[in-house]
């Protein structure tokens, strides 16, 4: 699909619903499979990495149905995004088994889900494969090396494509060959009944493997100390992952700055009822709309102070010259008549990096964005790549406005152009929901708008993104893309 986005000359205004949080909702549905009974997740995230997990996990022995309002069934996909209103989910407790398909247990592009369910996969007898059919150059070239490296210290035979651990990764494990292993290393380390036994994973490219490690240890038979290497990257998302696991009546011990937990045998998570809150990283980019179109005045309802580190975004917004009120559940905002400056750490609101980059290229002054190399790992490289699609856009202006400090992953430095762009030409999406939304944010301003190529791709984390912008007063129209279409 191409979407186009024409150059918005009215204030943006409305009352809007944001989707739900996409991380609580994949943390809620796993905690539910790693239950023995019945859970019902409420107002869940309906995209394309919710349904990914939904049909791996029913690949994986979990029972899950999805409920409209009216309490009748139907099918959980991204085309039922606005009738879904529930899901009930029987789990496979602390027993998954992959159901005999002859096909491996495929994630799609979703990198979250793929490295949750590594996790629950090292606990399969007689082994397990995952890989994707339609993704294997994005989700099959993001490495997963320090996660497997664990698993490993568990007695996991991992088998990967590449050094990196990429797709196809084959698990062969099971909690008695796990089991067994980990006696061995107690002896073999001298280790009393009562120590706890290391476990050890790096942080430095994802907080993805230490969460799947999180939910997978509490089901063995072992005490077990994770300790985490170098540094930690998205610290806010372990804070979601221990929030539900407490939640799921699953303790861990963790030390105050997150490199370290404790964790005791044979824990078990409870069956319960978990409703969703909305999506700080989707809420970023409606605001991050609202605030590049001067006047603007939006309220967005459901946003919740909970563990989505993204809601730092309020804070660059206000820098940045933007009114907000929020009261823990309904947020009123609106913009300046012109932006300025602002600066911020992105590692603590990872997801909203790529719409506040958006919304610095219509600043004026530098916008600095540090602490973002781990964007490199994501369904496209999330620091060069938009870069360059910024660049297009930012061409008459001045290209060297959009940089990277002698190519430094780990900041963005954004010289932004108040007037807006020229606009009128097409860019990629590059297979990136954030990118698509960031792009969508600097056609509002481009006096000829904006194509954006592989807008679908936007349906990963917010479906209902562009019909979003035009309930805010946006012109967007989509069509389908030509085959062989080039940008």
């Amino acid at each position: 699909m191409i979407a186009t986005v024409s150059c918005q000359t009215a204030p943006l205004l409305g009352t809007i619903e944001p989707p739900s949080s996409k991380n609580y909702t994949t943390r809620y549905i796993l905690a539910s499979c790693l239950a023995r009974g019945r859970s019902r997740v409420e107002k869940p995230a309906v995209q394309d990495d919710a349904v990914a997990l939904v049909h791996c996990c029913r690949r994986l022995g979990a029972h899950i149905v999805a409920f409209d309002s009216k309490g009748g069934e139907l099918e959980f996909s991204v085309e039922n995004a606005t009738r879904v209103d529930a899901l009930e989910i029987d789990g496979f407790g602390s027993s998954p088994a992959a159901k005999p398909s002859g096909e491996p247990v495929d994630p799609e592009n979703a990198g979250a889900v793929l490295r949750l369910l590594l996790g629950v996969g090292s606990l399969i007898e007689g082994g397990v494969t995952f890989d994707t059919a339609r993704f294997r150059n994005s989700l099959g070239t993001r490495p997963n090396r320090d996660l497997l490296d664990a698993l490993e210290q568990l007695g996991v035979r991992c088998d990967s494509a590449g050094e990196g651990g990429t797709l196809p990764i084959r698990l062969d494990g099971g909690r008695d060959t796990i089991a067994a292993h980990l006696k061995n290393r107690r002896r073999e380390e001298n280790l009393s009944e009562n120590e706890p036994l290391p476990l050890r994973i790096s942080g430095a490219v994802s907080s993805q493997f230490l969460s799947s490690l999180l939910f997978m240890v509490p089901l063995l038979d072992e005490s077990i100390r994770i300790e985490v290497l170098h540094e930690l990257k998205s610290k806010p998302l372990i804070r979601t992952t221990l929030s539900v696991l407490q939640d799921a009546g699953v303790q861990v011990h963790a030390a105050d700055d997150l490199m370290s937990f404790t964790i005791s045998p044979g824990r078990r998570y409870r069956a319960r009822t978990w409703t969703v809150n909305g999506d700080w990283p989707g809420s970023a980019a409606i605001l991050g709309a609202a605030a590049v179109v001067p006047g603007s005045t939006i309220r967005l309802m459901r946003l919740r102070n909970d563990e989505q580190g993204e809601r730092r975004c309020l804070e660059l917004y206000r820098q940045m010259g933007c009114s907000v009120a929020w009261d823990g559940d309904v947020l009123e905002f609106s913009s300046p008549e012109k932006l300025v400056r602002g600066e911020i750490d992105g590692d603590t609101c990872t997801d909203a990096v790529p719409a506040m980059m958006g919304v610095a290229a219509l600043a004026a002054g530098e916008t600095v964005l540090t602490g973002i190399a781990n964007l490199q790992y994501k369904e496209c490289d999330r620091v060069r790549e938009p870069i360059a699609e910024m660049r297009r856009v930012f061409a008459g202006h001045g290209a060297s406005a959009v940089w990277q400090p002698d190519n430094d992953p780990q900041t963005i430095r954004i010289v932004g152009c108040p007037e807006g762009f020229e606009g009128g030409i097409t860019v990629d999406g590059r297979g990136d929901h954030r990118v698509i939304m960031l792009l969508s944010l600097l056609a509002l301003r481009c006096r000829k708008g904006l194509s954006v190529a592989g807008s679908e791709h936007v349906a990963k984390s917010f479906p209902l993104w562009f019909e979003t912008m035009r309930t805010m007063g946006a012109r967007v129209s989509e069509v389908e893309e030509e085959v062989g279409t080039s940008v």
